[in-house]
């Protein structure tokens, strides 16, 4: 007696529809900020229902390679689907650095502090200041992670020279080659945009969704000698802390954030 073959249920056509799309914008068909065609246009391009496209879009959206406004359409906003992997951080050197990442260098040079940077780094305007413009790599990810501005005192502008540059941290650097003290470093996080400079060099469109980070790094007399602003792009960086209340009713540490349980996660293109 033969036994019956089961054939298999054909794919959902959505996917059909999601699949074409996802490998137009992979090969540069739609490329990062241009728009996708109207779901009108979709649903005669693939002879498909109105339904239909808008699941294959949801899809899209679910892989954030796109970003769905209405009376706006579908604006590609990565080529391919982010991979997230996680860091836990039980001290402050983990906290500041990034793990498994390279830092490089895209341009260095000698800035005066105008109104809106006076105003960014709390400094005098007209001071000057050495500024390192750099991309933080994931380890074997060739699309960064983020851009960082780094603002040094000009006293510190050799330490492009150190031997380790692109992997230590800049503060480790000044104070290994200066004996400079870091005291204290202070963090801000909000959201943003990402300014048209960056843009094309992080693979995202000009003014797409951002991650601000901000650090201060202080010395024993409260000065700063760096300064950083980290712009990391939609969905590719996260923090989660969890915090642990003292016995006495108040959150409270035990140790260089000890009590502090947290994860920073890394996601790359």
């Amino acid at each position: 007696m033969k036994k019956k073959s089961i054939s298999k249920k054909p794919a959902p056509r959505y996917r059909g529809i999601a699949d074409a799309l996802r490998n137009a914008i992979a090969q540069g068909r739609y490329k990062v900020g241009s728009r996708l065609p109207t779901e009108l246009h979709l649903c005669r391009m693939f002879d498909a229902s109105r339904h239909t496209v808008r699941e294959a879009l949801r899809a899209l959206t679910a892989e954030q390679l796109i970003v769905r406004r209405q009376r706006a359409g579908s604006t590609v906003v990565a080529a391919h689907s982010p991979t997230v992997y996680a860091q836990s951080v039980t001290s402050i050197e983990q906290l500041l650095n990034y793990p498994e990442t390279w830092r490089k260098t895209v341009a260095s040079r000698q800035v005066r502090a105008d109104a809106a940077l006076a105003a960014l780094l709390k400094c005098e305007r007209g001071e000057p200041w050495f500024l390192l413009s750099t991309l933080r790599h994931p380890k074997g990810v060739n699309t960064p992670m983020c851009w960082i501005d780094i603002y040094l005192q000009p006293r510190y502008a050799g330490v492009t020279r150190h031997r380790n540059h692109d992997n230590l941290l800049i503060c480790d650097q000044i104070v290994e080659m200066y004996g400079e003290t870091l005291d204290r470093v202070q963090m801000e996080i909000e959201a943003g945009l990402v300014p048209a400079r960056m843009a094309k060099r992080l693979k995202v469109a000009a003014g797409s969704p951002a991650l601000l980070v901000l650090r201060r790094y202080l010395n024993a007399t409260g000065d700063a000698f760096e300064i950083t602003l980290s712009v990391h792009p939609y969905q590719r960086y996260r923090y989660a802390f969890e915090v642990r209340r003292s016995a006495r009713g108040a959150a409270a540490l035990s140790g260089p954030l000890a009590k502090i349980v947290a994860r920073k996660e890394l996601a790359s293109v």
